[in-house]
């Protein structure tokens, strides 16, 4: 996982597209997300502004944008607060994020702002390593679910290894209970024959008097 965080951080790179947004066509910095949705990434952009720079991202549904209002980040205002749109979307199995910078009469231009559109790539390269822990974090999620889903099934062989124990002694004492009868019911049948071959005897020795009168 450290080694899929690091490769994932070394290779995360921003590109820079003009895109239409909801103010116009502007200028903007884009970074790919993979196999994180789009739910995802947008509330992790609005926890990475917030904690990372102090600054409050709010989703617009009309717009579908996150707006930050008077953002104040030194590298990127150089002393003063500016705004930022960004928008999340869906790309294949990842997601793309645009983000434009609202400068106070001009967007930020990679032409025109040189060291302080570099400093707007750091920010969306941060927030593609943190992009990448999630990831990492979702991932042990999931495997520590299908762990528990395991040692669920585990728990349930073990509980059922006791049940067909208890079945078996169960079973076993019902043999030996049914051993112990078969051997009585040897010897009640041994002395049941016994009294009927002394009532046989009887009848004959009774019709003998009969034939002797």
């Amino acid at each position: 996982m450290l080694f899929l965080l690091v490769s994932t951080a070394l290779t995360a790179q921003t590109s820079t597209e003009r895109k239409t947004m909801s103010e116009g066509v502007y200028e903007a910095i884009v970074i790919q997300i993979p196999d994180l949705d789009q739910k995802t990434v947008g509330n992790l952009w609005a926890d990475f502004t917030k904690d990372f720079y102090g600054v409050r991202s709010k989703y617009n549904r009309k717009t579908k944008e996150y707006f930050s209002d008077d953002a104040d980040v030194a590298g990127i205002g150089q002393g003063n607060t500016f705004d930022m749109y960004a928008s999340v979307e869906e790309r294949g199995s990842g997601t793309e994020v645009s983000v434009w910078y609202d400068l106070g009469g001009a967007y930020l231009s990679s032409r025109e702002h040189g060291d302080r559109h570099l400093e707007a790539e750091k920010m969306l390269l941060r927030f593609g390593l943190e992009a990448a822990k999630e990831k990492i974090r979702l991932d042990i999620k999931a495997q520590e679910k299908a762990l528990g889903g395991l040692q669920g099934d585990l728990k349930k062989m073990e509980n059922d290894k006791s049940r067909l124990e208890r079945e078996i002694e169960k079973a076993q004492e019902a043999i030996a209970r049914a051993e112990e009868g078969l051997e009585q019911n040897a010897q009640d049948q041994e002395n049941k024959n016994a009294e009927i071959k002394a009532q046989e005897e009887l009848i004959e020795a009774t019709k003998r008097k009969l034939k002797d009168l």
